[in-house]
């Protein structure tokens, strides 16, 4: 399957996933305000500009690796939907925890909100996720099943939770090594991207066997899919409304973590104050002498060729799975190898 291809499956599916929020998602009682409207707000169902509403790409792998394995889309709807929450609960409080305060083009939850109903928000996003998976009982699938779905959620959530943890604290890092760095991103991404994978094939039935091979497969789809999040924050294409956020943010990207290991002690010193500058502080010119930096020790080559390395390894990891998974992953693989925003 090409990258186009895939984008066009996850495009196609984008409808019924939405569909699937308005329904699911949001309360049918009388709207209060600051809370229904933000929660509207944070899916992007209040408006129709696609890049306003991230691109359903968890929801959307859930749904496609059921199908791929003999499933119905119907059976793996509420789990897709209940991934969607979970992703947008990290998405708030994300950009709270960073600062950040654009998000798919616009202002971002906490940025239109407040921070105090921003975190309410997202606290209600995640509240949603159990009942919204239960649903799945109601579609006739086994309680087992379901007990493994929310069992699934639950460790994800663990395990996204203490990568982020991971992550925050290697800003203050002098030594971060690129080791530490994709130790920290699996955590906070591999198990967060196998999740919708895995859930799929839980719900098609598939057996313990490729339920490994699947979440061996996410472990190394995680590092790759923040590495190249890493270099798209060098263009101005991450929604976030300039280029270089990462760097006024002070984060720890793989490119900083190769670059400390690589530039010489004057060079390490510049690139390290103006990462631990104040983000409102940092100005245009320091965070384009930083990606100077990055680009003069090869720390951008290096993480162009590990992505291509990861790709390769997950490409050859697909090969002795079922036809039509397989095929899926392959498109996935290259779509997020390839992807610009």
């Amino acid at each position: 399957m090409t990258r186009e291809e895939f984008a066009a499956k996850i495009s196609e599916l984008v409808p019924t996933i939405e569909a699937g929020l308005e329904q699911w998602a949001l309360p049918q009682c009388e709207p209060i305000a600051n809370l229904d409207d933000g929660v509207r707000y944070a899916l992007g169902l209040d408006v129709k500009e696609p890049t306003h509403r991230g691109k359903r790409l968890r929801p959307a792998l859930a749904i496609l690796t059921c199908e791929a394995l003999g499933g119905q889309t119907s059976q793996a709807l509420p789990f897709a939907i209940g991934v969607e929450l979970m992703h947008n609960y990290f998405l708030v409080h994300d950009d709270i925890e960073d600062g950040d305060t654009m998000r798919h083009g616009r202002p971002s939850v906490w940025k239109q909100f407040g921070v105090a109903n921003a975190i309410n928000i997202g606290d209600y996003l995640y509240g949603r996720v159990v009942p919204v998976v239960l649903r799945s009982l109601e579609l006739g699938a086994d309680s087992t099943v379901v007990l493994r779905l929310l069992t699934l959620l639950a460790e994800t959530f663990d395990h996204t939770a203490r990568g982020q943890a991971l992550d925050m604290n290697a800003r203050s890092s002098l030594d971060l090594t690129v080791e530490r760095y994709l130790a920290t991103v699996t955590e906070k991404t591999g198990h967060y991207l196998a999740a919708p994978l895995i859930g799929g094939a839980i719900l098609a039935g598939a057996d313990n066997s490729l339920v490994d091979d699947i979440r061996a497969y996410g472990s190394l789809l995680g590092p790759m899919y923040q590495i190249v999040d890493d270099l798209i924050d060098l263009t101005e294409n991450k929604g976030r409304g300039e280029r270089g956020a990462d760097i006024a943010e002070g984060k720890r990207s793989f490119m900083v973590a190769f670059a400390l290991s690589r530039l010489d002690r004057s060079s390490r010193q510049e690139l390290l104050a103006i990462l631990d500058c104040p983000r409102d502080q940092t100005s245009p010119d320091e965070v384009a002498r930083a990606i100077g930096l990055l680009e003069q020790c090869g720390a951008i080559a290096c993480a162009r060729q590990t992505v291509r390395d990861l790709a390769e390894r997950a490409l050859r990891l697909v090969q002795t799975m079922p036809h039509r998974l397989s095929q899926l992953l392959v498109g996935l693989t290259n779509f997020l190898e390839t992807r610009t925003r």
